[in-house]
């Protein structure tokens, strides 16, 4: 997965979702027949967008998926096209949802956080280039197709991005353990930027020291924390009920 030139991703509905979307289009399209398996709608819309389809026998489908849960049908994948952060701050007069990770290296974590992001409606999603998870079949099958519809930005440094949000007119809170402030007891109806710290060791602790406030999600159980995808869920939802109101 590391030379994103040679990621094939597999399955129906992942790859209909991506042509659909026509956002992230595959370098080239594979198909082998699959009993049982209606390929004609993606089939027609690869053609449609003028993507090179090739027939390939079981055994390379294969290979390129590594293993059989490909349903007939892949793509190859150039580098996922991120954004930049001064595009996002240049086109809007003022971001009112972001999410900023830093360092979630798993990456059915990362899809799950981006399919919360899409779905209550957040502005774009801010990685650092270095410690996190890259965007690859993982992530893509646990997004449930929310990477096509989400605007998600790499910086170089998030310290320097949190700084940039913050002249924009954003508050950054940062998901702790041990934040002072309940997360239903801070005001997410004005312009919010939530960040979400690493599985193993939370956020890094300069980056931290720039939030605006540090927040926590009650709880009442022994387990010592929330899973980092859940904590986001959590903290997504607590933002769009308030502005629902």
């Amino acid at each position: 997965m590391g030379n994103h030139n040679r990621q094939w991703i597999g399955g129906r509905h992942v790859v209909l979702e991506a042509l659909r979307a026509g956002r992230w289009l595959p370098l080239e399209v594979a198909v082998c027949q699959v009993i049982g398996e209606t390929l004609e709608e993606p089939l027609e819309l690869a053609r449609q967008l003028g993507l090179p389809v090739k027939s390939v026998d079981a055994a390379e489908m294969n290979r390129f998926c590594r293993g059989g849960e490909h349903q007939g049908l892949a793509m190859r994948m150039p580098e996922f096209p991120y954004a930049e952060l001064d595009d996002l701050l240049s086109s809007v007069a003022r971001p009112t949802a972001l999410l900023l990770l830093d360092r979630i290296q798993d990456s059915h974590n990362f899809g799950a956080i981006l399919r919360s992001a899409e779905v209550f409606g957040f502005d774009a999603v801010i990685v650092a280039g270095k410690g996190q998870s890259p965007v690859n079949e993982q992530v893509v099958r646990s997004s449930a197709g929310a990477i096509h519809h989400l605007t998600l930005i790499r910086v170089s440094q998030l310290d320097d991005a949190i700084q940039q949000i913050q002249q924009a007119g954003c508050r950054v809170y940062g998901a702790a353990p041990e934040g002072s402030t309940p997360l239903t007891q801070v005001d997410l109806a004005r312009p919010a930027a939530l960040l979400i710290g690493n599985e193993g060791d939370g956020i890094a602790p300069a980056l931290l020291a720039l939030c605006d406030e540090r927040v926590r999600i009650p709880q009442q159980g022994q387990t010592g924390s929330l899973n980092a995808a859940v904590s986001a869920g959590i903290l997504c939802y607590e933002l769009r009920r308030q502005r629902g109101r």
